[in-house]
């Protein structure tokens, strides 16, 4: 709803029932959840936006919980901006996480945990973002601050359970770049730091990498054919894994390939492979290559 010429006010809600029945959980879970929602895009003038929300969720098994969020940017020039956010949120646990008792060919056993709380967290990040011609970046810092963090943990073995972590700092840097290659092809360049960290022993949380970086050739002509292909490389370094009361490191790196086509009549397919040189890594679930096609058509 448009109020006046510097305010677009954004107002919404849902209700979705779940009923979960599946060999991967002990029995069936039911569940229900609401939320209603407002935001308000303030443009107090040509260079400045300022986006305060509100947002009420309730879960049937949880309670309600209110969050609140305040983000901002502000342009310096036409190719040149910051953006800022800080705020709060929450999440219930999921039937899965909650009731999960899954085997996958002894290879390793994911147990829920009934008794997990819902997450909260305090989060607040700023970036800057700019372009000039065919190239274009940013840079950002991020910092969430968790409560009951959702997480799991290794139980010894090939044996996982989510499990609450009590208080949590995730906090790090990520940065991206792209380069145009004529009218079809991008070159893009990323990467993030992470430090993520038990706040009450100050010891790092597992299942999660140092240092992620991405490397990617895209091509782009759903213009005129239809079709856009993207070759990436991944690189996960020093990830920090749990093997029942030992901690360690490890690193994976694939190789990754998808190609898509839309068509005129609403349908559209995709084939790739991911980790094309078949890189194994059973700390990472990293199980070798995989093989992927979808089709999607649309009304």
């Amino acid at each position: 709803m448009q109020l006046g010429d510097k305010n677009l006010l954004t107002f919404g809600g849902e209700y979705r029932k779940e009923q979960y029945d599946s060999t991967r959980i002990n029995g069936e879970a039911d569940s229900h959840y609401e939320a209603v929602y407002l935001q308000d895009e303030w443009v107090p003038n040509s260079k400045w936006t300022v986006i305060p929300s509100v947002r009420y969720d309730h879960s049937g098994d949880f309670g309600g919980k209110t969050t609140a969020k305040l983000g901002s940017t502000y342009k310096f020039s036409k190719n040149t901006r910051f953006k800022a956010n800080v705020g709060s949120a929450y999440r219930a646990p999921t039937a899965s996480e909650l009731y999960m008792d899954w085997s996958h060919n002894s290879y390793a056993t994911i147990k829920g945990n009934a008794n997990l709380q819902p997450e909260t967290s305090f989060n607040f990040d700023v970036a800057i973002e700019a372009e000039q011609g065919r190239t274009s970046g940013k840079l950002g810092y991020f910092r969430n601050r968790v409560k009951n963090l959702i997480d799991y943990e290794n139980l010894g073995g090939s044996t996982y359970q989510f499990v609450n972590v009590n208080n949590a700092i995730i906090q790090g840097v990520e940065a991206e770049a792209k380069q145009k290659l004529g009218d079809k092809f991008t070159l893009k360049a990323g990467y993030a730091y992470l430090d993520a960290f038990n706040s009450d022993t100050d010891e790092r949380l597992a299942n999660r990498a140092r240092h992620n970086i991405k490397l990617s050739l895209d091509f782009d002509d759903s213009k005129y054919s239809g079709v856009t292909a993207s070759l990436w490389q991944d690189w996960l370094l020093n990830y920090h894994y749990e093997l029942g009361n030992e901690t360690n490191d490890t690193h994976l790196n694939t190789l990754n390939f998808v190609v898509n086509k839309t068509f005129k009549n609403g349908l559209s397919a995709y084939v790739g492979v991911d980790n094309i040189f078949d890189q194994k890594n059973e700390n990472l679930f990293a199980d070798g290559r995989v093989y992927r096609f979808g089709m999607k058509y649309t009304f």
